[in-house]
């Protein structure tokens, strides 16, 4: 290749890679909004449980059970996977009975549940989760209670993040293609011109 001629497609192609990071920019933090809303979200409430919206979109929180009813009782939060991706989320939680094994939290992946909380451990705890998904898998969280008697557990979900399906028009081309597209057509045009210079082509006798 000509170095002229290199020297004009670098930057042409070094413009389309540019391009093609910023349209494809990493994922922002989701939180509890658009596909996310709470009002999108499943609530299975069990006891006098409860789920408290009012944070969103930073954050939810999650009440268990404790209704002296001596049962196992649930408050679950959840909702399906739009498309394949990571689930993440921090959580901060508290408890004023006697050990976080009678009142655990955790995330919850088509009905299996993980419990985060550590038993025989702080009545106050927090940390950072992610886990993936599938399109259509049914995730989300649930504040249990063993018992449902000595005081209620409560968890706070924050910095939510999970997977959306793409947006917009298919058809429309990325930068990449157009300036493919548009690195052919200068290379055509200079082409053209040497041979139209140097005689290469000669008309037919």
């Amino acid at each position: 290749m000509p170095r002229s001629l290199a020297k004009t497609i670098a930057p042409i192609a070094l413009a389309g890679a540019t391009l093609g990071l910023a349209a494809n920019p990493a994922q922002a933090l989701t939180q509890f909004a658009g596909y996310y809303a709470p009002a999108n979200w499943t609530q299975s409430i069990q006891g006098d449980g409860s789920i408290n919206t009012g944070g969103a979109p930073a954050s939810i929180s999650l009440s268990g059970a404790d209704d002296n009813s001596d049962t196992n009782q649930n408050t679950d939060f959840t909702i399906a996977a739009p498309t394949a991706g990571t689930v993440s989320f921090d959580w901060a939680y508290s408890n004023p009975d006697d050990s976080p094994q009678f009142d655990p939290f955790g995330y919850l992946l088509n009905g299996a549940f993980t419990r985060l909380t550590i038993n025989n451990s702080s009545s106050t705890q927090s940390g950072s989760v992610s886990f993936s998904v599938l399109a259509g898998d049914v995730f989300g969280f649930r504040q249990n209670s063993v018992d449902s008697i000595f005081g209620r557990a409560s968890t706070t979900i924050s910095n939510f993040n999970g997977p959306l399906a793409a947006s917009g028009p298919a058809s429309v081309p990325g930068p990449l293609p157009l300036l493919g597209a548009g690195a052919a057509f200068g290379w055509s045009r200079q082409l053209r011109k040497r041979i139209g210079t140097s005689g290469g082509v000669r008309p037919a006798a």
